[in-house]
């Protein structure tokens, strides 16, 4: 999520969206909507003032936007993409697109209102024939997209969470500044390896070296038998025993994935920093440096704030890596036993 405060910018974007409106361009966008008989829709709904979405793929490194919502000097874009689930409300307003299956994108909501542009990206890989709901909005003070896959059964409709990611296009790096090029880093010397490795350590708190409190492998053990069962007491047709035995070991799985999740997460932390130190001269190692002449007290505190902030969202990184990993082997198994044509709650992808 990137913010921040200008009122040239919010008085710039009105004024262009008029400018727009008064030469006759299209707000529909420049993405064209894909043509594959199985193509992926998606609805994408904002109450946001000024409000669009961009869509990046290796192909498109500078994006093809949506159209355009929510702008005072035009009306609301009016793309539709024929989707089959309603939206839950009439309230806000939205648009939808068709997307290829399969074929991973980054898309990009973005709105500039209120005197501020707020935007934040996640990629995603849309399945075939599935619909979908992005929701934009304004929460905590900060803007936020949350993604749910549609699925429909005998009239019952469910809204099943995606984690989102933001992981980039790599195939894009370096094409402009949404996607820049690879660090350049300074050769290693011993002296720097060992300041760089004084520098990361320092940085690392006791919370972030604390194990994650997840219980006794009996409680373990007990959670997952408990979910196992409610989710048979859910499941009123037969399902032969190998679906189930592969039901309590992905369980399992994810067990052990979120019990390493903080391990892995602090050695996301040390391998992103060592990277940024890399890029330092020694200078400036030498006022990151702790208990030495050459310690800035002041950038210290500043930069271990700032990497403690870092810490934090990268761990609900990994716990949502982790969720996301397991959301697809349930899915997978579900696909294959046939259980979303039984059952409207089912594991989607």
């Amino acid at each position: 999520m990137v913010t921040f405060d200008s009122r040239f910018l919010h008085s710039f974007a009105l004024l262009a969206g008029g400018a727009v409106l008064l030469s006759g361009c299209s707000f529909n966008g420049t993405y064209p909507d894909a043509t594959e008989a199985d193509a992926a829709r998606l609805r994408f709904i904002s109450g946001m003032d000024n409000v669009t979405m961009d869509v990046f793929d290796a192909a498109h490194c500078g994006g093809q936007t949506t159209g355009l919502m929510n702008n005072l000097f035009s009306a609301d874009t009016r793309r539709r993409a024929d989707m089959s689930i309603a939206p839950s409300s009439d309230d806000e307003p939205y648009l939808e697109i068709r997307l290829k299956p399969g074929h991973e994108v980054l898309l990009r909501p973005n709105t500039l209102s209120t005197g501020s542009v707020c935007t934040n990206a996640f990629n995603f890989v849309p399945q075939a024939n599935a619909e979908y709901e992005l929701t934009f909005s304004w929460r905590d003070r900060q803007c936020v997209s949350s993604l749910m896959r549609l699925h429909a059964l005998n009239g019952e409709v469910v809204r099943s969470p995606v984690p989102l990611l933001n992981n980039g296009l790599p195939s894009c790096a370096g094409s402009n500044p949404v996607f820049p090029a690879a660090p350049t880093l300074l050769p290693d010397t011993p002296e720097r390896t060992a300041m760089i490795a004084q520098i990361i350590d320092d940085s690392v708190t006791e919370q972030m070296k604390a194990e994650l409190a997840v219980g006794s492998e009996a409680d373990r053990t007990r959670l997952i038998e408990k979910s196992l069962k409610e989710r048979q007491q859910k499941i009123t047709f037969t399902l032969p025993p190998a679906y189930w035995t592969e039901y309590r070991q992905n369980l399992q799985t994810y067990t052990q994935d979120v019990m390493a999740s903080k391990a892995r997460a602090l050695q996301l932390y040390k391998d992103d920093y060592r990277t940024r130190l890399r890029q330092l001269d020694d200078a400036e190692l030498k006022r990151l440096l702790p208990d030495s002449d050459s310690a800035d007290e002041g950038r210290i505190l500043e930069v271990n704030s700032a990497r403690t902030q870092y810490y934090r969202a990268l761990t609900q990184d990994v716990f949502k890596q982790g969720y996301s990993d397991h959301l697809s082997r349930m899915a997978d198994l579900d696909r294959r036993y046939g259980v979303c044509e039984r059952l409207v709650d089912c594991w989607k992808n």
